[in-house]
């Protein structure tokens, strides 16, 4: 193979990306191959492994092009920063959740999902894809900042917790999976069409907090 310019590497590789994310949107993620990427390119099989070591570097490619605003750690410190109390910083990290959710469901949102969908089902892929995810790094460390912020407020005297800690945490995690999987049912899917009430992310997360604040017993 002759030798060619960095650019014309980083050019190709884009136009894969580009190929993936059509066929993005007409299939979903967990039935995506190779072969419809090849196919989407026009890149032969040959050759799209020279710039691709497998299906999954791709996809994880494509997740991470697909959310411009998918490093959001310095967000989560600025705002922890100014806030003047666990309890505020807790009020405006759940805020800030509802509106990333808002803004990315369409895309990231969907993707996401699948995603879930796809590891579950090929547990074998599962460490390999996620770790390279921009988002989860993101998303894991706003959730460790949160867990941090409800020590804070335990120690400080601020929150005087209804329920054990262990049982808190894993209300959260449940309750935000819980949103963001029905969210993206209802907009993206279609689902839950003939319910009278319409899922709204940033009241729910807004919900979500008030619940989580009275569980600490928050002053």
């Amino acid at each position: 193979m002759p030798k060619v310019s960095h650019d014309y590497v980083n050019e190709k590789k884009n136009s894969i990306i580009q190929a993936a994310i059509s066929v993005c949107k007409v299939k979903p993620l967990y039935e995506i191959t190779m072969r419809d990427i090849i196919k989407a390119s026009g890149v032969s099989q040959g050759g799209i492994y020279r710039y691709y070591s497998d299906l999954d570097e791709i996809l994880v490619a494509v997740i991470n092009q697909t959310n411009g605003n998918a490093d959001y750690r310095q967000v989560v410190d600025a705002i922890i920063e100014h806030s003047n109390s666990p309890k505020e910083s807790l009020e405006k990290l759940f805020a800030f959740l509802g509106e990333y959710i808002q803004e990315n469901l369409s895309t990231v949102g969907k993707i996401q999902f699948e995603l879930t969908i796809l590891v579950a089902n090929n547990p074998e892929r599962q460490k390999n894809i996620l770790s390279n995810i921009t988002e989860n790094e993101s998303g894991q460390y706003l959730v460790e900042r949160l867990f941090r912020i409800v020590h804070e407020g335990i120690s400080l005297g601020s929150f005087q917790p209804e329920v054990s800690i262990e049982e808190l945490f894993t209300f959260i995690m449940t309750s935000i999976d819980g949103i963001v999987r029905d969210v993206v049912l209802q907009k993206c899917y279609g689902m839950f069409q003939n319910e009278q009430v319409q899922f709204d992310e940033i009241r729910l997360m807004n919900t979500l907090c008030k619940s989580v604040l009275l569980l600490l017993g928050s002053k």
